[in-house]
């Protein structure tokens, strides 16, 4: 076969550059990353400033030269294969490659670059639009949540660090721009054999993808010599590859293995171990022994093996199982790396251990425990955090102090941070919330009251979900205990009328605390009408009649502190009593009578009807009247002064009078006057 092509798609994480170049590394094929061409023409957009939102701004692709050779991308002459890996680049590269002017220019130079040779091409469209013809088309797949962690290692190794959430955010975005794009969007040939490598290792989709491949091309070899020869079961290994064969021969420093294929296999001593203490196979391997091993070397007549890979391998499998199992391990720091972080060692492995994750002074040629965070089994890489530890253990002793804390328990701490909404208390290694109305027993401005590093006591009202809550107000005195702890039932104070309630009064005795004036405890006066002698605002002395400390209510009076004048009033209908008028009115006179307030109607005046009273009358006038109704209970007094006149007028005529039907006459003249 003079070419063979091999189109590998897939989203953004999937591992398709890195899984390209290592397939081709094996089998000896060209790696195109055409993803790397288009992250050029990016960067040479970004470069030249245009809008890139405008299709006719890219014009400049056909004087731009792009090649990709020997694992690095060239624009215009200069390896760019940094650059084209920046932020900047990664966020406007989906965007720059949907238009039909890059993708022309993109898809001609790659159809050329693969028209010769073992080709291996990757990126987003090669199996549906560059190569539709491809002997084989592999689609690599993986969760977001995978290729976002994958991602995420690929930038800790740079020394750049992202939170997961944002790096997951970032693939979940482009995968929705590649797959909707007009021109070309990211999909699987319906052709393509799909491959999630979600729980896979990288090696394991190295070998799922050289299976394939291999399958492919024997299947198209099939009337060659080789597929010719009759009864031999025939084997295709490359260097590197892991193979397994059995013993068939032990001499002091070399062995001979039987790989199942045309040509024998060869594995010397020093490829075998590393101990220094072993100098022969004698004794060591026998005849029919199976031997794990990774080609070294093929030549025409041997196969050479070696087991140094697979004792690597294994002693990094426990670095991967302690990343698996987050087990703490003990490394050397050796090396710092300014600004980055710190090179360490452990069972011959070095380990990298970014600042961001690393504790305060850390010495070099010093023990530290660390957590395998990262780990890259086919580069036997890992990244290693010693904060974790750190965190963990403070988290252990957080935990033990959070389960030793109960409701009700006071707690001795410092504030951490000042909200206008609430307080942070740190106590020991915990942090505890008080919440604005959880301050005072008054509303105020929590900034005014705490600051930052001040010592507080507090109480612990809650614990909800790993979260503390805590009040300063529960050890201070409400403004009703201060109150009752001055002053006793009984008490005259002065208050303020906050509120007018069809019941009664709301006063202000203290500051956030108020007490009830009841409408029945304004006036000993039934006729007062409570709303209309006072506004919100005026100041009324009361008493104090009744605390209630178990609901914390106070009841005023108003009355208690007020005569009643009607206690000591003694009449009936009928007396005569004195009178002094105190307003002169249209429709009566308001006078006060046996110490209280009276009315005399115009009716019961002298006046004649229809006449102003003010032209008989006047304040201060005193006179006698008689008493027409009285209501002590509802501070009811009615008089008339004409049953007075009309009884001394009687009197004046009946002294002139000896004739007693003449009296009588004159009486009987009276009594309609009088019965009125």
């Amino acid at each position: 076969m003079k070419s063979f092509k091999v189109a590998i798609d897939g989203p953004a994480g999937s591992g398709k550059s890195s899984i390209s170049e290592i397939v081709c590394s094996k089998m000896g094929f060209i790696h195109i990353d055409t993803g790397a061409m288009f992250r050029a023409i990016t960067l040479e957009a970004i470069r030249r400033n245009i809008d890139k939102e405008k299709e006719e701004e890219y014009g400049f692709v056909h004087e731009t030269n792009v090649l990709f050779k020997d694992g690095k991308t060239y624009l215009n002459g200069e390896d760019v294969s940094k650059q084209i890996r920046e932020e900047i680049v990664t966020n406007n590269v989906s965007l720059v490659s949907k238009f039909k002017i890059v993708r022309d220019k993109m898809v001609d130079y790659e159809r050329k670059s693969a028209e010769h040779g073992y080709i291996i091409m990757d990126g987003r469209d090669i199996g549906t639009v560059v190569l539709p013809n491809a002997d084989v088309k592999i689609f690599l797949n993986a969760t977001p949540e995978e290729r976002a962690k994958r991602r995420r290692l690929e930038l800790m190794e740079k020394g750049i660090e992202l939170p997961y959430e944002e790096v997951l955010e970032d693939i979940k975005a482009r995968d929705f721009k590649d797959s909707h794009r007009e021109i070309a969007p990211l999909k699987k040939s319906d052709d393509a054999i799909e491959i999630d490598t979600t729980n896979m290792s990288i090696p394991e989709v190295v070998d799922t993808i050289i299976n394939i491949i291999d399958r492919k091309m024997m299947k198209m070899e099939k009337n060659s010599m080789e597929n010719l020869m009759e009864g031999y079961k025939i084997k295709r290994y490359r260097v590197g590859d892991f193979v397994k064969g059995v013993v068939v021969q032990v001499e002091q420093q070399t062995l001979t293995l039987d790989l199942g294929t045309n040509l024998e296999g060869i594995i010397h001593l020093d490829h075998y171990t590393k101990d220094n203490n072993v100098n022969s196979f004698i004794g060591l391997v026998k005849i029919g022994d199976e031997i794990e091993g990774h080609v070294s070397k093929i030549t025409d007549e041997h196969i050479f093996i070696s087991r140094l890979k697979v004792l690597k391998d294994e002693s990094f499998g426990d670095i991967v199982k302690a990343c698996e199992d987050g087990t703490v391990i003990t490394a050397k720091v050796v090396k710092e790396i300014p600004e980055k972080g710190y090179t360490l060692t452990y069972l011959g492995f070095e380990l990298f251990m970014p600042m961001s994750q690393s504790v305060k002074d850390v010495t070099l040629k010093s023990n530290i425990e660390v957590k395998v965070i990262e780990v890259n089994p086919e580069r036997k890489r890992a990244v290693v955090s010693s904060k974790i530890v750190q965190k963990e253990a403070l988290e252990k002793a957080k935990q033990a102090e959070y389960d030793n804390v109960n409701v009700g328990d006071v707690i001795h701490g410092v504030v951490a941070k000042v909200l206008n909404y609430q307080v942070y208390v740190k106590f020991g290694n915990l942090q505890g919330v008080i919440k604005a109305k959880d301050v005072s027993h008054e509303f105020v401005d929590v900034t005014t009251v705490l600051k930052d590093g001040e010592a507080i006591d507090a109480v612990v009202l809650s614990k909800e979900n790993g979260k503390i809550y805590l009040s300063r107000k529960a050890l201070l005195k409400s403004p009703f205990e201060l109150f009752i702890g001055e002053h006793k039932v009984g008490d005259k104070i002065t208050a303020k009328v906050t509120n007018k309630l069809p019941f009664g009064l709301l006063l202000e005795i203290n500051p956030n605390l108020k007490g009830l004036l009841h409408a029945s405890e304004y006036s000993h006066n039934p006729n007062d009408n409570f709303n209309n002698c006072v506004i919100i605002g005026d100041e009324v002395e009361v008493a104090i009649i009744a605390i209630d400390a178990e609901k914390e209510k106070i009841s005023l009076s108003r009355k208690a502190l007020l005569d009643n004048p009607w206690k000591n009033v003694n009449g009936k209908v009928g007396d005569l009593v004195n009178y002094k008028i105190t307003e002169v009115k249209q429709n009566g006179l308001d006078v006060v009578a046996l110490g209280v307030d009276a009315f005399i109607p115009a009716s019961e005046t002298m006046a004649e009807k229809g006449k102003d009273l003010s032209s008989y009358y006047a304040k201060d006038d005193e006179g006698q009247a008689y008493i027409i109704d009285i209501q002590p209970k509802e501070w009811k007094l009615r008089l008339s002064i004409k049953k007075f006149q009309v009884e001394e007028d009687r009197k004046s005529y009946e002294k002139y009078l000896d004739n007693e039907d003449i009296s009588t006459q004159i009486g009987e003249q009276f009594k309609d006057l009088l019965n009125k």
